[in-house]
């Protein structure tokens, strides 16, 4: 997926990504690296096994590989949409340490990090400066 923002009228940009996810709502954990997006407001991703339905909440966890001690971003959301078995997560809350590591996430793997400077300080967080 490319970095479209534009055409797609998003407030943040999308950013092709691999990289390993733990998706939890209730009994059913989702483990994958078969993520396809990342911005600072959701993620999408691609995972067999049972669906979880459209507006269920979910806790969601992005592992940074490589990291002693390892780093994991921490999030709650709700499945915004499903195709296939493409699941397209929406973030609702950030947990405070983990919002610096998903920042960098998305600016490392931007083709322009100063968009998404832009986008991030546009916003207080999830939510646009008003």
């Amino acid at each position: 997926m490319t970095e479209n923002k534009s055409s797609e009228h998003r407030e943040f940009t999308r950013v092709p990504i691999k990289i390993g996810v733990e998706v939890r709502a209730g009994d059913l954990v989702i483990k994958t690296h078969d993520t396809q997006d990342l911005s600072m407001v959701g993620l999408s991703l691609r995972y067999e096994g049972d669906s979880i339905p459209v507006g269920t909440s979910c806790d969601i966890s992005v592992f940074l590989e490589g990291a002693e001690p390892p780093i994991h971003v921490d999030m709650r959301g709700k499945v915004g949409r499903i195709t296939g078995k493409e699941l397209c997560l929406e973030f609702s809350e950030v947990q405070f340490e983990s919002y610096e590591h998903l920042q960098n996430l998305v600016r490392y793997n931007s083709q322009n990090i100063d968009v998404v400077d832009k986008e991030i300080s546009a916003h207080k967080g999830l939510k646009r400066n008003e």
